[in-house]
This record gives structure tokens, sequence and C-alpha cells, in this order.
């Protein structure tokens, strides 16, 4: 039994259990989640854990170590949702002790370095964006600890224990290489290529430093070329995961194209509340910035670099920064070390009142949209479709008057302590992504339709999917054989080969004006099932308002 005295002792545990709630009850969501619990499905279905397949084809986008824990839960537990994401928040875990160990190592265990450990790990907890993250069904949480554990092989390196710190560098970056492919070098090598910087040892022993950061890369890719040839054969490996995915994606990225600048934007956002929380002096923030000691300096090389090289990449997403949020924590550990430095929650607990205030809102506008001029304006203009003012009329005003009560708390408190802003964090996380499950969960539950894909397909009626589904459907209705697709030009013709069968589309750009079988609310739109021999007897129609390649976007 956890006592209450445990809970108020290790914060960690308090930090899991207010978390919890959102792993236990979060539904899949669409369409990242959903296609990796397909995969996951498919490797168990078939007992492939070599190649990975999505709807019965390849799938190289990723490699298979998250889609192996996932079955590896699923072994005692069965195919479920709330088990991964427990999995997920469990790895979350492990990174907040990985951290505070790290620093507490390149402190050389001094109280000084025990206590930034401790706050670097509380600032790490309590980002906003680490803890709505920390039970994602996603590849950057899981890769965040690996990173850690290959940045404990750099540490070894450092106190000169060559073999331990070659084998350490080699399986964290392995098991990076199979979660998320090479994108593990750029958060931990780099730091490493930079030991001279930071490392009295590197800088003593230049040589034997860079030949054993060799061997631990050379070590990880081994681990990585041992699966990926196997699965997929010398040129395959080539075509599939190097060509494709790996040079395609730095040079023109499929999906998520954004500006150079674009990160500098979003990170202040990435790490609230300590961007408006955290107060110290511009002294404070100077001698931070000069200071010379080796866990500054182990995070400077380990952040900016890699920072500066994903600018550059063309495809950018928020959750490619998150194994470089535990850096950014231990430079502002430092500056909150700082005599004059605080923690003042009232701005942030300013901005919880407007947001939570608004939240509250928002399924009373969303009911009465027509009544409210440029609300009726944005729904005649289509930026407001009747499905998603159905969504956001079904979201309790509850959660949002939560949110307001807890700004309105530290609105009242001049000072706060770090663990207690951290636990807030968290505890605003869970209850936004709880208010999500509550108010859009019912929409992004595609269970009926899965059910009435897998009944046609046990029934032998042809079913073809219009467009890519992204394996929407695999995992919800346990499909036992591939959903067929079928592009929009070859509609009629498919229509024609089985007059009998059923076309089925999430999306709503195509213009199919025969009457649906059946209709069923998704996300802000629905899905769709029509007879064959109807769509045959409608007028020929026109082009949809976007062709169908735009539909097969990649993963994240």
């Amino acid at each position: 039994m956890i006592s209450v005295r445990t809970l108020l002792r290790d914060w960690r545990l308090a930090w899991l259990l207010l978390l919890l709630p959102v792993a236990l009850f979060l539904p899949a969501m669409p369409i990242d989640e959903t296609r990796y619990l397909s995969i996951a499905w498919e490797m168990r279905l078939h007992g492939d854990f070599l190649l990975l397949h999505l709807n019965g084809a390849p799938y190289s986008d990723k490699g298979p170590l998250l889609f192996w824990l996932i079955n590896l839960a699923w072994l005692p537990f069965g195919p479920s949702v709330w088990i991964v994401r427990a999995g997920v928040l469990a790895c979350s875990l492990a990174s907040l002790l990985l951290l505070d160990r790290l620093v507490r190592r390149l402190g050389d265990e001094t109280p000084e370095a025990v206590a930034l450990a401790r706050r670097a790990t509380l600032i790490f907890a309590g980002m906003i964006y680490i803890a709505l993250f920390s039970s994602a069904i996603m590849f950057d949480v899981l890769l965040a600890a690996f990173v850690l554990l290959a940045l404990h092989g750099v540490v070894d390196l450092d106190r000169a224990r060559w073999g331990r710190g070659i084998a350490l560098l080699a399986v964290g970056l392995g098991l990076g290489l199979l979660t998320k492919g090479p994108v593990v070098l750029l958060d931990a090598v780099l730091v490493a290529l930079l030991g001279p910087w930071w490392s009295a040892t590197a800088r003593a022993q230049k040589a034997r430093w860079y030949a054993s950061v060799l061997l631990g890369v050379l070590g990880s890719v081994a681990i990585a070329l041992a699966w990926a040839i196997a699965a997929y054969g010398v040129q395959g490996f080539w075509d599939a995961i190097v060509l494709r995915q790996t040079v395609g994606r730095v040079a023109k990225s499929f999906a998520h194209q954004r500006p150079l600048w674009w990160y500098f934007m979003i990170a202040p956002f990435m790490v609230l509340p300590w961007s408006v929380a955290l107060r110290a002096r511009w002294p404070a923030w100077r001698e931070t910035l000069r200071a010379g000691a080796k866990p500054l300096q182990f995070a400077a090389a380990w952040f900016v670099p890699a920072f500066v090289a994903f600018c550059f990449v063309s495809g950018k997403q928020p959750h490619y920064l998150l194994p470089l949020l535990p850096a950014v924590a231990v430079f502002l550990a430092h500056v909150l070390g700082s005599d004059d430095a605080r923690v003042r929650p009232r701005l942030f607990g300013a901005f919880l009142i407007v947001a939570g205030v608004a939240f509250a809102a928002v399924p009373y506008f969303a009911a009465h949209a027509h009544d409210v001029a440029w609300l009726d304006r944005m729904v005649k203009s289509g930026t407001l479709t009747e499905s998603s003012l159905r969504v956001f009329a079904g979201i309790w005003p509850l959660w949002g008057a939560l949110i307001a009560l807890i700004g309105a708390w530290l609105l009242r408190r001049r000072d706060s302590e770090l663990r207690e802003l951290t636990l807030t964090t968290a505890g605003l996380a869970a209850l936004g992504m709880l208010a999500l499950a509550q108010g859009v969960g019912p929409y992004v539950d595609v269970s009926a339709a899965a059910a009435r894909i897998a009944q046609a397909q046990a029934s032998g009626r042809p079913i073809a999917h219009l467009a890519w589904h992204h394996g929407l459907f695999e995992f919800a209705g346990r499909l036992t054989q591939p959903l067929e697709k079928v592009n929009y030009a070859d509609l009629r013709t498919w229509c024609t080969a089985h007059p009998e069968g059923l076309v089925v589309s999430f999306y709503t750009k195509y213009p199919i004006t025969a009457k649906p079988e059946l209709t069923l609310p998704y996300r802000f739109g629905r899905i769709q099932f029509w007879r064959a021999g109807d769509i045959l007897t409608m007028p020929p129609p026109g082009a949809p308002a976007k062709p169908d390649d735009e539909d097969d976007t990649p993963d994240d």
C-alpha cells in the first residue's frame, strides 16, 4: 500500500497518480494513435514481429520497438488502449528518474548537484507539454527515455568508464533507432561530439573519446540493422528506410512543412508555466549563460545544436522537440537556484482564469451559434460546421470552471513552491485531457463503424473505403483482413464490379449524392456507408474538393 506520507515525500508518485486517470479513460485519438494500435494489432494477428504491416501492406515509416512493447503489454491484459497508455506513462516516469540521476552524475553527486537535479526534474515534469504528452501513444516519450539512457553512456565516457560508456551509448541509441530512426542521433550524439567543450576527459584524451563515441554509434547501428535487414533485406532496407524515410523527410518533408522560425514561436508555450512563472532578474540569467558548470555546458551542447538542426528540417511538429526539453529544464533549474529567483504563479493563474472561463462558455456559444452574429457568419462561411458545433456543445462547462478555479487559487499566491506548481500543472493537464475524453471521446470512437465493416467482411460482402483510411478501423473492429481502398476516379468501376458491395468513407469532400445506408458522427464530420448499387444510380459526380493523394499523409 502507498501511504499518504509516501506520496507527500515522493512527488513523482503524486505526479503519476494525477495523470493515471488520463491513461485509463482517454480513448485512442485518430489518426496517429489509432494507426499505431492497428499496426500492433496486425503484428499480434499474424505473428510477424519483423516486418510491420498496416492494412496488409508493409509499413516502413517507423521502427518496430513501440509495437513490440504494445504487444508485450497485451500479453497479460489483452488488446486494450488503457494498458498501452499506462505503459507510456511508466516511460515518462522513467525519464524523470533518468534525468535526476544524469544531473547528479554531471555534478559529481555534490549537494548542489543533488539540489539542481531535483529542480530540473520538477521543472521538466511540470512543463505543460510533457504532462499532456505523458501517456500519448506516440514515439517521442519512449525516444526521450532512450536519449537519456544514451546520455548516461556519454557521462560514463566523461568518467573514463570506457567499456560501460560505449555499451550504454550503443544500447540507448540502438533502442532509439528501433523506435524512431536516425533522429535519435540528433538528440543524443551531438552532445558527445562537443565533448571537449564540457568534458576534461574528452579534452585530455580526444582520440580515445571520439573512438569510443564512434564505437557506440556503430554498436547502435548494428542493433538497428539486425532488425532492418532481417525484415526488409538489404535492398528493401535501403529503398524504404534510408532513401524514403530518412533522406526524404530531412530534405523535403512529406507533411508538416513549416518555416525555419516555427520552433521559436511554439517553444515558450511548450514549457509553460515556467516561461511566465519563473522570475529572476537579468543578472541571474546572464550568470547562468556565462556559467562554466559542467551540467550547464552539457545541457547547452545537448539542446542548442540539435534545436538548430531541427529548425532546418522541413517537417516540424512540437513533439519532435520533446527529447530536448530536459536540457531546457536543467538551464531553468540553474536560474532558479539564484538568490533572487522565485516561482511566481500569478500571471499563469490569470491566464488560466481567462482560458477556463472561455472553455466553460464554449458549450453555450456552440449551442447558440446562430444567435451570435460573428459565429453565424463563421458557420455560413464553412469555417465552423454543424458537426463541430455539436461536438463543442457536448463539453461539460464544469471542466472550464475547474480550470478557472485553479487559476484563481494561483492568482492569490505571490510565491509558490516548485513542487506545488509542478503538481498543479499535472492536475491541469489531467483535467484538459479528461475534458477531451468526455467531450470529443464519443466522436472519435469508431467502434460502431468498425463493427459494421467487420460484419460485412465476415459475411463475405465486398466493402471498400473511399480514399486511404490510415488503418483507422483495424484495431477498433479487430479486423482480420485488410479493408480495401478505392480511389474516387475508380469508384464507379468498383461499384459496377461489386453492385452488392458497400463503400465507406470518413471524408466529406466527395460529391456523392446517393443516400447513405448508415451515417455515424466522426470528429467534426461523419462516417458514411453507401450501397454500391445506389452510387451507380446517381448522376456521374464532379471532381472532389481535394485529390485522393492529399489524404495519404505520413505519420508523425
